[in-house]
């Protein structure tokens, strides 16, 4: 499983597999089966060949699977993520907030504010923050809200990159009041307002990416490498995509591997110190206002 977990990771996930080689061996190969776990409901929810009633029942069902002891006769990645519950202390309630998030896919996707974004992007990466603390051996609850934000920040990052693709197949995350049919094709008027949302939501996502490193010293130390290089790769894609005025009509922001090695290269003096940092004092305090649209969300108020 390990195997065609972490070659998932390196075939989907290209900026997660290039972290994971500073996680070490056993704990990348965790993580590598979680983002494989995810990336199998992903695709559940994605599936165009299958009606949309079809794809809620089916992740439903799984739902009811992981809620259950027995593990005989149930889906694989039921069984995937009953082991990661199981055998490493991954969070239930985040399991099931992430299906939430991949059932909520399956309907017409055109949020409408800021807090219908926000609670999305909590239920389908937010939670993916819980479980890998969980992954990595965290153990402090007070990281849980550090996670979600870093979590939320690189969903925030995805869905600024995204916005052509997904129109595509019909979904509109942006807070905007233009109906996705309207997105491929958009007129110039169009495509400056949705860029102006987009320089807005990656904004936020600075104050997401900003909250989620300072939390980094909540992990062992021998993980935050490799956190904090995913963290600074994946807020590069927004960051450059604000330097070209947030196109978005151009298609997917990439940061090239070319990229990726001179930004870990010139990120050493802040690699070679973050193993040394000392764990955060108890006077340490999460910025609640981060999480004022996520009321109720498991670990978001804490």
């Amino acid at each position: 499983m390990s195997t065609q977990a972490m070659a998932s990771l390196s075939a989907n996930g290209k900026t997660f597999y290039w972290a994971s080689f500073f996680l070490g061996k056993d704990k990348a190969a965790l993580a590598a089966l979680l983002y494989s776990g995810c990336r199998q409901l992903d695709d559940i929810a994605d599936n165009n060949s299958r009606d949309k009633e079809a794809i809620r029942r089916a992740l439903t069902t799984i739902q009811l699977e992981i809620s259950q002891t027995d593990t005989a006769d149930i889906h694989s990645v039921s069984a995937l993520f009953r082991h990661l519950i199981d055998a490493h202390g991954v969070d239930t309630a985040a399991v099931m907030s992430l299906i939430d998030g991949m059932i909520q896919d399956t309907a017409l996707v055109e949020l409408t504010d800021q807090q219908a974004l926000d609670r999305y992007c909590y239920r389908v990466a937010g939670t993916v923050g819980i479980m890998m603390c969980s992954v990595l051996g965290v153990r402090d609850v007070e990281a849980l809200p550090f996670a979600i934000d870093l979590g939320i920040a690189m969903q925030l990052t995805n869905i600024s990159r995204d916005v052509l693709e997904d129109a595509g197949i019909g979904r509109r995350y942006l807070p905007v009041d233009i109906p996705v049919e309207s997105l491929a094709g958009a007129s110039v008027d169009t495509r400056e307002q949705v860029a102006r949302v987009i320089d807005l939501q990656l904004e936020r996502a600075e104050r997401f990416y900003e909250s989620g490193i300072a939390g980094l010293t909540y992990l062992p130390r021998g993980s935050r490498i490799a956190i904090y290089l995913a963290a600074i790769l994946y807020r590069a894609i927004g960051r450059q995509l604000r330097q070209h005025g947030c196109q978005w009509w151009r298609g997917r922001t990439v940061i090239s591997t070319q990229q990726k090695l001179l930004m870990t290269l010139s990120a050493l003096p802040v690699v070679c110190l973050l193993p040394f940092k000392a764990r955060p004092t108890p006077d340490k305090v999460h910025d609640r206002r981060l999480h004022v649209h996520l009321d109720g969300m498991p670990y978001a108020d804490i």
